[in-house]
């Protein structure tokens, strides 16, 4: 579903990624873990087109390299960025309704369907539909980042680091979602830091060290913490 090829990215002279490539199967939950400044968020920001790079992206045999971002948002794919997505002056409902009406031609039977299936997954938003988004709290925001990402209903989902900032019991819902994620055959490429969680709710994980990919295979090789250790640290 997605190919990337011989991605690099500069910043001014500093090489940021350096000939990156992977592919994203349709259903296929795909990881790229690594440490902090590794370059992780700057390849998702190179596949959006948000930022300049040298190199390939197909989505769907599609040619997105050059595509504007919202294009490429409209061709299916929701990314959620590492910094909260939410209006904070509109209710939780209206973020929902926000969300899910940037796809043209949906109504309100289609919102209201869809809305059940978020509750089903995030009960502590239901209970704070017409409170302000500004007033939950940082990990109750990215949550709703997360719910206006899936009911939009897209073809692929985008994550960058979901984990941050959040609690542990929130965290623990988070990758109870991607694994329901998985289960439904939903194809996701996730960006994130908590390495051992993700291993296990994904099904190919790239490790990223100084901007290059030092060691990739399916998720179940790297169950052995040696494995992951060898892959951050060599030897």
């Amino acid at each position: 579903m997605l190919n990337v090829k011989n991605l690099t990215v500069y910043y001014g002279r500093a090489l940021a990624v350096s000939d990156v490539s992977f592919k994203v199967n349709k259903g296929e939950i795909v990881a790229i873990v690594g440490s902090n400044g590794a370059g992780k968020t700057t390849i998702l920001n190179a596949v959006m087109n948000i930022i300049p790079k040298k190199g390939s992206v197909f989505f769907k045999n599609i040619d997105i390299t050059h595509l504007k971002t919202h294009r490429i948002a409209n061709l299916g794919v929701s990314y959620l960025p590492d910094k909260r997505t939410v209006f904070k002056e509109l209710s939780v409902l209206d973020n929902l309704k926000v969300a899910f009406y940037k796809i043209p031609k949906r109504g309100i039977e289609d919102f209201n369907k869809k809305l059940e299936d978020i509750f089903e997954h995030f009960p502590n938003l239901q209970e704070k539909l017409k409170l302000k988004a500004g007033y939950l709290s940082g990990g109750e925001q990215q949550m709703l980042s997360i719910a206006q990402s899936l009911i939009r209903n897209p073809e692929f989902i985008i994550l960058d680091e979901p984990s941050a900032g959040l609690s542990p019991k929130l965290v623990k819902d988070l990758f109870n979602i991607i694994s329901f994620m998985k289960h439904n055959k939903l194809t996701v490429l996730i960006v994130e830091q908590n390495v051992n969680k993700t291993i296990k709710v994904s099904d190919t994980v790239y490790f990223l060290k100084n901007g290059k990919i030092v060691d990739y295979g399916s998720a179940r090789d790297f169950y052995d913490d040696r494995r992951i250790k060898q892959a951050y640290f060599g030897g």
